[in-house]
C-alpha cells in the first residue's frame, strides 16, 4: 500500500512541476511598449509570427481609431495575460469591465498589399477589432456595462491586406460574466495559405475526434444493448457521448459553425456540464472494472458533489466560472484516486489492468496537465485531444477482449457444431444435391451483387448534378454514361454568391467500383473548399495538397478542369490539371483550352495556373472527359478532337440541345459495335443568344 501511494505521490508531483514551469525565453520577435518591428520579416507561404507581448491597455475606456487627444494609458498588458488582478499605478484591476487593447506593428515595404491571415483565439467575453481604422470584425457585442453587453465566445481567422508599413491593431474587449477577461491564447499573423492549412488542420482534427468518440461510442452503447450485465460498456459509451459533446463546444467550437444562432450562455453551459458529468462517468467506469479494488463510498461522494456542482450551472455565468476551481480540484484527486485503483488491480493481477494503467497514465497526464496550465491561464494547445484517442482506443481493446473471450467460446462450439452437422450431411445426401445448394447461393450471392451495384449507381447519379439545371443566361445540357454501373467520372455545378457559376468536371484513374470510390473521395475534398476559394488555380492548389495529405497512401490520381463564369462581366476563368483540351466555340471561331497544370496527385506544390476570357451571347464551352476522344471504332481508330470540333462547327446554327444530341449520335454511329471503353461525360454551355 505505501509503495501505490508513493507512486501517486511522485507523479502528481512530477504533474505539479511540469505544469508550472514557465522557462523565460528571449523570443525574436515581441511586441515591447505596444510596438512590434518585423520589418526584416517577409512573410513566406509557411511564415507565422506569434503576437504576444506588452500591448497598450486602456481600462474602463472604447477609444476608436484614430485616437484624437491623449488618452490615458492604464499600462502594458502582457497578452495572453488577463488583467484580472494585475497592478497598475498601485491600484489592482478588477476581473470585469471593459479595455481598449492598442499595438503597432512596423512591416517590411514588401508586405504591403499582400493577403495575410490574422488569427484571433477565444477572448472573453466579447470584442470587435480595428486594423488601421478599419473594423474588421468580432464576437458577440461588447458594452460599456453588462447589460448593454452581448457575449460570445469564438476563435476566428480574418483577412488583413495593410495598406502601410505600420498596422495598428485596436481590440475593444468587455468581460462582465467569465472569470478571466480577454485573450486566452496567443493571436497570430501570417501567410494566407499558412493559417488557412493551420485552421483546415485544426478543423479536420477536432472532426476526426469527435466522429471517432460518436461512432466508438454508439459501438459500446449497441453492445450494451446485447449484453446488459457489462455496465462498464455502458459507462464507456456514456463518457464518449460526453467528451464527443464537449469536444463539438470547445476548442475551435464547431457547433457554432454549424447553428450561428445558437445561444450563447446555453452553449457555454453545456460546455461545462459535459465536463461536470464526464468526471463521475469515468469513475463509474473504473468502479465497474475494478469493483474489488474500489471505495465505493468515495464514488458515492464524487457523484454527489459532480450534481452539485452541475446544479450551479442554473446560477449566473460570472459565479459559476469561480467554482469551476473546487472541480478541479475535485477532478485532480479523482484522477489520482483512479490511478490508485489501477495500482491495485495491476498488483492483483486483474486482467487487463497493465494495459488500462498504460492508457490511464497518458491520458490522466495530460488532462491533469491541462487542468493546471488552464488554472494559470496559460491556454496553449492541449495535450488532451491527442492522449485522448489513445486511451479510448486501448479502452476498447480492454471492453473487446472481455466480450471476445465469450464470444470465442461461443463460436468454437458452434464450429464444431456445424462441422459434425456438414460431415452427416455428406453421408446422408447425394452429391448432386450439393452441387445444387452451392449453386443456388453462388446465384443469389450474384444477385445480390448486381442489386448492390445498381443502388451504387443509382446514388453515384444522385450527387451529380441533374440535366435541365438553369442559372441567369447560361443554357447546360449534360450527358453522363459511364463505362459499368458506376464510373470515375465526375462533375458539379453551383453559383458563388457574386453570380459566378462553377464548372469542375475530373476523371479518375480506372473503371467501375475502384474509380467510383476515388471519385467519392473528390467529392468529398472539392466540397470542403469549393465555396471559400474564388481562384480557379489557387483551388486545385488546395485540392492537389489535400488530394496528398490525406490520400497518398492510395495513389489517388485525376485529371479535373475548373471553368468559373462571372454572369456580371461575362469574364471566364480557368485552370486545367492535366484535362484533355477543351473547346470554347464563338461565332467565328474555335478556341482549345490548353492545359495550365499536372495531373492532382502526382506530387506536392506543383503549379497551376489561371486563364481568362471574355464570353459573348450564343458562345459556347463544351467541357469532357477522355472518354469521348480516346473512344475507338471497330477499325481501332479514335473518335478524337478533330470530329468534335468538326460536329460543333456544322452545327454552330443549331440549338444547343441538338448540338449535345448530335454528338451523342455521331458517337454511338462510330462506336458500333465496340464496347464502351471509358466512362463518358460532357457538359455543354451556352450563353442565351436573347439574353
Amino acid at each position: 500500500m505505501r509503495k501505490q501511494i508513493l507512486l501517486t505521490g511522485v507523479f502528481s508531483l512530477l504533474l505539479f512541476t511540469l505544469a508550472c514551469q514557465n522557462p523565460e525565453q528571449e523570443e525574436p520577435h515581441r511586441f515591447r511598449q505596444g510596438v512590434l518591428d518585423i520589418h526584416d520579416l517577409t512573410f513566406k507561404e509557411n511564415t507565422i509570427i506569434d503576437l504576444e507581448g506588452e500591448w497598450e491597455l486602456y481600462f474602463g475606456d472604447f477609444h476608436y481609431p484614430p485616437f484624437h487627444g491623449e488618452k490615458l494609458l492604464t499600462g502594458y498588458l502582457a497578452i495572453p495575460s488577463s488583467w484580472q488582478d494585475e497592478e497598475f499605478g498601485g491600484e489592482e484591476l478588477p476581473r470585469t469591465g471593459h479595455v481598449t487593447l492598442r499595438a503597432f506593428i512596423h512591416i517590411s515595404k514588401q508586405t504591403i498589399g499582400q493577403e495575410l491571415r490574422i488569427y484571433i483565439p477565444d477572448i472573453a467575453s466579447s470584442y470587435r477589432f480595428f486594423a488601421n481604422g478599419v473594423l474588421i470584425g468580432g464576437q458577440g457585442k461588447p458594452g460599456i456595462n453588462k447589460f448593454d453587453d452581448t457575449p460570445r465566445i469564438k476563435s476566428k481567422y480574418y483577412t488583413l491586406i495593410p495598406d502601410k508599413e505600420v498596422i495598428e491593431l485596436v481590440f475593444h474587449i468587455a468581460n462582465y460574466d467569465n472569470n478571466f477577461g480577454g485573450f486566452w491564447a496567443i493571436p497570430s499573423l501570417g501567410n494566407k495559405n499558412a493559417l488557412d492549412r493551420e485552421k483546415m488542420l485544426s478543423i479536420a482534427r477536432e472532426l476526426f475526434l469527435l466522429g471517432a468518440l460518436v461512432l466508438i461510442g454508439l459501438y459500446h452503447f449497441g453492445l450494451y444493448f446485447y449484453k446488459r450485465k457489462e455496465t462498464s460498456i455502458f459507462y464507456f459509451a456514456i463518457f464518449c457521448f460526453l467528451l464527443g459533446i464537449r469536444l463539438a463546444f470547445t476548442g475551435e467550437r464547431y457547433i457554432l459553425e454549424l447553428f450561428p444562432g445558437f445561444h450563447w450562455p446555453t452553449a457555454f453551459r453545456i460546455e461545462f456540464a459535459s465536463y461536470y458529468f464526464a468526471v463521475p462517468t469515468f469513475l463509474l467506469f473504473i468502479y465497474s472494472l475494478f469493483p474489488e479494488e474500489s471505495n465505493k463510498k468515495y464514488v458515492r461522494y464524487v457523484l454527489v458533489a459532480s450534481t452539485i456542482f452541475a446544479l450551479t450551472l442554473f446560477l449566473p455565468i460570472s459565479v459559476f466560472t469561480i467554482l469551476l476551481y473546487g472541480f478541479q480540484a475535485l477532478s485532480f484527486f479523482t484522477i489520482g484516486y483512479v490511478i490508485h485503483i489501477n495500482l491495485k488491480a495491476v498488483f492483483n493481477k486483474r486482467p487487463n489492468s497493465k494495459l488500462f494503467f498504460l492508457g490511464l497514465l497518458v491520458l490522466a497526464f495530460s488532462v491533469a496537465f491541462d487542468i493546471l496550465r488552464h488554472s494559470v491561464n496559460n491556454r496553449g494547445i492541449g495535450l488532451t485531444p491527442y492522449a485522448l484517442l489513445c486511451f479510448i482506443f486501448i479502452q476498447s481493446l480492454i471492453l473487446s477482449s472481455r466480450i471476445a473471450n465469450a464470444f470465442l467460446r461461443a463460436e468454437e462450439l458452434a464450429e464444431s457444431l456445424k462441422i459434425s452437422n456438414e460431415s452427416l450431411l455428406a453421408v446422408t445426401e447425394n452429391l448432386e444435391q450439393i452441387v445444387s445448394e452451392r449453386t443456388y447461393q453462388l446465384n443469389s450471392s450474384l444477385n445480390r451483387i448486381k442489386k448492390d451495384l445498381l443502388l451504387a449507381k443509382k446514388i453515384q447519379q444522385k450527387i451529380l448534378p441533374e440535366d435541365g439545371i438553369k442559372f441567369e443566361h447560361l443554357k447546360i445540357h449534360l450527358y453522363f454514361q459511364p463505362q459499368e454501373e458506376v464510373g470515375g467520372d465526375f462533375y458539379d455545378i453551383f453559383e458563388l454568391d457574386d453570380g459566378t457559376v462553377r464548372f469542375f468536371v475530373a476523371d479518375a484513374t480506372g473503371h467501375g467500383i475502384q474509380a467510383a470510390l476515388y471519385t467519392m473521395a473528390i467529392k468529398s475534398e472539392y466540397e470542403a473548399i469549393k465555396r471559400f476559394i474564388t481562384k480557379t488555380d489557387d483551388l486545385m492548389n488546395h485540392l492537389n495538397q489535400k488530394i496528398q495529405n490525406k490520400f497518398s497512401g492510395l495513389k489517388i490520381v485525376f485529371s479535373g478542369f475548373l471553368l468559373d463564369i462571372n454572369t456580371n462581366t461575362k469574364t471566364i476563368y480557368y485552370s486545367s490539371a492535366g484535362h484533355p483540351n477543351q473547346i470554347f466555340q464563338s461565332a467565328d471561331n474555335q478556341t482549345i483550352l490548353n492545359r495550365t497544370g499536372n495531373i492532382i496527385g502526382l506530387k506536392k506544390d506543383q503549379p497551376y495556373t489561371q486563364k481568362q476570357f471574355q464570353m459573348a451571347k450564343g458562345d459556347r464551352i463544351l467541357l469532357f472527359t477522355d472518354g469521348m476522344l480516346e473512344q475507338k471504332n471497330e477499325s481501332r481508330e479514335e473518335f478524337g478532337m478533330e470530329r468534335i470540333q468538326k460536329i460543333l462547327t456544322d452545327y454552330q446554327g443549331k440549338e444547343s440541345e441538338r448540338v449535345l444530341a448530335e454528338l451523342v449520335i455521331q458517337l454511338f454511329l462510330f462506336q458500333g459495335r465496340e464496347e464502351q471503353e471509358d466512362d463518358q461525360t460532357m457538359v455543354l454551355i451556352e450563353w442565351e443568344k436573347t439574353s
